[in-house]
């Protein structure tokens, strides 16, 4: 069937899922799957089921140095998941099922909607996901942008938009789903997943796949893509955070990827737009004692921008994840500040009048059976 899963709905149509196929594992890994219980890890089992580097791990490093190689979880139904990346697919396992997750069911822990079809090998279709913001969460930041928007007039047109770092989508499909931010063009320079972007927006969006960094004038790629005179009103995107991931080597900026937040900047610098946004790690303040996040706050001031910047939950605001992700929200000086948005949701819902956290359960509910990797 070629990764697709059949499904029901509600008028008794089949409907197929993509992206929906579980990878096969060998006998070591598919025994501790087995063994493990709802919440379990792998310190959970019984010590002859662990991983060699885990019990080195536990056992025989003093410093805790490195971590162990396989990390695992059985998913709680009954709470969000733990932070979906590129590298979940030999971790998470399903809350019932004797497997790891789909690439189908991580995008629903990441908010993306059924009709995103993942383009490329297993391997990219995961990272694609990993990579990704979680679509409530953009949507939650945009909506503010929207309000400020409104508040100088402009309500009665949409924020014409330029997506940096584009990726999946995560950003673009927040801002679509605002009704008020009509995305011109998304850049990025990775090839599956701009076959996943041109599948899901088909001509709504002109997607470039381009280097960044070899793009001289901005305003000219603008003008000449998007058929707009004008600058865009808002930029936003994610430049690449790998080098400053806790789950990566956080090299910073001495990783050629880390360099492109100033990338960002450069088009921020040339476009001039009303608004921008920019997320990244929740521990890129932290990176080099915090002085790369200074500099950073420092050029988007100097740019001409008040800046809100803030970490923000993604369970928070309706996303079955306990993600956690910074956000640079800039707004030009002449024009005013946006705040940050306020939750929607709560583990204590009754406590604070918001909404209860979305669940693992209720991500995966209605999914079919999952098909194995051959």
């Amino acid at each position: 069937m070629n990764g697709l899963s059949a499904i029901s709905s509600s008028d008794n149509q089949v409907k197929f899922v993509t992206n929906h196929v579980a990878r096969r594992v060998g006998y070591d890994v598919q025994r501790r799957i087995d063994a493990l219980k709802i919440g379990q890890k792998m310190q959970d089992l019984p010590e002859e089921l662990w991983h060699d580097s885990f019990r080195f791990y536990v056992k025989h490093d003093p410093n805790r140095q490195g971590g162990p190689n396989l990390r695992m979880i059985r998913l709680d139904p009954h709470k969000p998941s733990l932070t979906v990346t590129g590298y979940i697919f030999n971790k998470f396992v399903h809350p019932y099922e004797n497997r790891f997750i789909t690439v189908r069911e991580a995008a629903r822990l990441q908010g993306f909607p059924e009709s995103l079809k993942f383009e490329g090998t297993l391997t990219s279709t995961q990272l694609q996901v990993g990579n990704a913001v979680p679509v409530a969460l953009a949507k939650a930041v945009f909506e503010e942008v929207a309000k400020q928007a409104n508040s100088l007039g402009l309500e009665n047109r949409p924020l014409k938009a330029f997506s940096l770092f584009s990726g999946a989508g995560g950003m673009d499909i927040a801002a679509k789903h605002t009704g008020r931010i009509n995305t011109r063009i998304a850049l990025d320079f990775w090839s599956d997943a701009c076959a996943t972007l041109r599948g899901f927006f088909r001509d709504s969006i002109c997607v470039i796949e381009q280097d960044i960094t070899t793009i001289k004038n901005p305003l000219s790629l603008w003008q000449e893509a998007s058929g707009e005179i004008d600058a865009p009103d808002i930029v936003f995107g994610g430049p690449p955070c790998q080098s400053f991931s806790q789950a990566g080597k956080q090299k910073g900026f001495q990783d050629s990827r880390g360099g492109m937040i100033f990338d960002f900047l450069r088009f921020v610098e040339c476009l001039k737009p009303q608004f921008f946004v920019m997320e990244n790690v929740s521990n890129f303040k932290g990176i080099q004692g915090g002085i790369l996040y200074q500099q950073i706050l420092e050029n988007m001031n100097n740019l001409g921008y008040n800046v809100s910047v803030g970490i923000l939950l993604a369970a928070d605001f309706g996303t079955p994840q306990l993600r956690r992700r910074l956000f640079f929200v800039g707004c030009r000086k002449d024009i005013g500040r946006i705040n940050l948005p306020m939750p929607t949701h709560s583990f204590e819902p009754e406590l604070f009048g918001l909404q209860p956290y979305v669940t693992v359960g209720e991500a995966f509910a209605d999914l079919p059976a999952a098909e194995f990797s051959r």
